[in-house]
């Protein structure tokens, strides 16, 4: 019981916090344009770093998609929907979690270790004591940022994909490359657009936060850093398979 009671404290102080920490960014976020010199440097570090992994995973995931999908259809004669079935789903799903997923393991990563390094050798404790705010300092310029590259590498991510899928048409299913591309762009409309351009932000604002609250609330050595960074990862990789479920849920919910 007691254990139950002290689990159930522990969650609710941890709530408190990360709201604490979310109010607190928004509150300041004009510093983004106090500190541009390190909001530029974190798109940079975030975004355009992040673009080879970006496209090599979007590449294979459109390549094995459209293989699996293409031998699925070939057998109904139905190879000519490959481009509106890669275009919607891409768009729609894939793009969007493979960009926010890559994200939660690199950025989520890399946020909460640089952040957790700071805390445990006591670097935001002195940015305080000279009276500067660490979270306009440090956590706004990393949301910012990390908003920011997410959109652009979200579309870049989509096209790679939709192209993997046309080299899989063309090459392996002798599909004619015209009847891909009128499938794929005939087969759109504002609704996919919305929610493959919309979620991308709330997963970059998402996975930014939960890595700064694990980096900013680390305690410990080495060890504690690991253990932040591995706790960053992991619930932003699950906030952004609940997030796509849910922003799908209302996107459609309006569009009807």
């Amino acid at each position: 019981m007691a254990d139950l009671i002290f689990s159930a404290k522990s969650f609710v102080l941890a709530a408190q916090e990360f709201w604490l920490l979310i109010w607190h960014s928004a509150l300041g976020l004009p510093a983004a344009f106090s500190y541009r010199k390190e909001t530029l440097r974190q798109i940079y570090t975030i975004g355009v770093t992040a673009t080879p992994l970006i496209i090599l995973a979007a590449m294979l995931i459109g390549l094995v998609l459209a293989l699996e999908w293409g031998n699925k259809l070939e057998p109904f004669g139905a190879k000519i929907l490959m481009g509106r079935i890669m275009a919607v789903g891409t768009i729609r799903e894939i793009g969007p979690v493979i960009t926010g997923l890559m994200f939660a393991g690199r950025t989520g990563a890399m946020i909460a270790a640089e952040l957790g390094s700071m805390k445990v050798t006591e670097q935001i404790s002195a940015l305080t004591a000279l009276g500067t705010d660490p979270i306009r300092r440090l956590v706004v310029p990393r949301q910012v940022a990390s908003v920011a590259t997410i959109l652009p590498l979200t579309v870049l991510a989509d096209a790679v994909a939709i192209f993997g899928g046309y080299v899989v048409a063309v090459a392996w299913l002798h599909t004619p490359g015209k009847f891909y591309w009128k499938s794929a762009l005939d087969s759109l409309a504002w609704e996919d657009l919305a929610i493959g351009l919309l979620k991308p932000f709330f997963f970059g604002w998402m996975i930014a936060t939960i890595g700064c609250y694990y980096g900013m609330t680390t305690e410990g050595g080495a060890t504690a850093v690991g253990g932040s960074t591995t706790k960053a990862v992991m619930y932003a990789s699950l906030g952004t398979l609940a997030a796509d479920f849910v922003l799908s849920k209302l996107i459609l919910s309006f569009f009807r």
